[in-house]
Formats: structure tokens, sequence, C-alpha cells
């Protein structure tokens, strides 16, 4: 593996990470919220709006093990181009409804969360240039 590849590769195992933890750590704050009312999601306990919330943050997790597993593909393209998409539809996500993050008292995260999607589309995007990192 060329180190143009190797560090492809790495985009995508340190992507993976990320869509991982957050999205892990979002649903069991979900789910307590949802259940237990306490934590950062306390405010929709009961509420039947929490499934969004914790189908979305499923689906990264699920996208990142499908980019941890893409990362030792020869041909990375397709992976980076799914990571682009992903991060580029979370970012739009974020801020169409940054009210979500306002009402709740989640504005750092709300910035964090969004300036990472950002990063990680930069990266994907370096990855798929011609000549790019996967090239």
């Amino acid at each position: 593996m060329r180190p143009n590849q190797q560090l492809g590769s790495w985009t995508l195992r340190l992507d993976a990470v990320f869509l991982v933890l957050a999205g892990g750590v979002a649903m069991g704050a979900e789910t307590i919220g949802h259940f237990f009312g306490v934590g950062p999601f306390a405010a929709t306990q009961g509420s039947p709006h929490t499934i969004g919330g914790f189908e979305a943050h499923g689906l990264a997790v699920l996208i990142g093990v499908l980019l941890f597993r893409g990362a030792a593909r020869a041909d990375p393209h397709l992976w980076h181009s799914i990571g682009l998409s992903t991060h580029l539809f979370l970012a739009a996500a974020n801020v169409l409804f940054w009210s979500a993050f306002t009402q709740q008292d989640l504005v750092a995260v709300g910035y964090v969360t969004t300036a990472l999607h950002a990063v990680f589309v930069i990266a994907h995007a370096l990855c798929l240039r011609p000549g790019g990192v996967s090239a």
C-alpha cells in the first residue's frame, strides 16, 4: 500500500471512529433522556419525536462501521464518496435545524460536531480529487 493510500485509509478509519463514538453517545443520551428524563436530552422524555434522532445517530454508527470496513479495500473511492456525502448531509442538517441545539442548550455540541462534519467533508474531498491522497 502506497503512503497516499495509507493516508486515505486512515481518513476512513478516523471518520469511522468519530461516527461510531459520536453516534453511539448520542443514542445513549437520547435513550436515557427519553425513558428517564435525565441528561442533555431530558426535555425529550416520552416524546414520540425522539425516534428521529435515535434513528439518525444509529445510522451514523452503521455508516461508521461500513467506512471502517471500506478502509481496507484496494479502491476506497466509493467509501470516500459515502463519507463525504454523509458528512455533507449531517452538517447541512445541523445548520438547517440549528434551533434544536439552542432549544436544548447544546450549542457547544452543535459547533463541535458541525465543525467536525466540515473537516471530514474536506478530508474526503481531498482523497477523491485526482492525485489526491487515495489516488
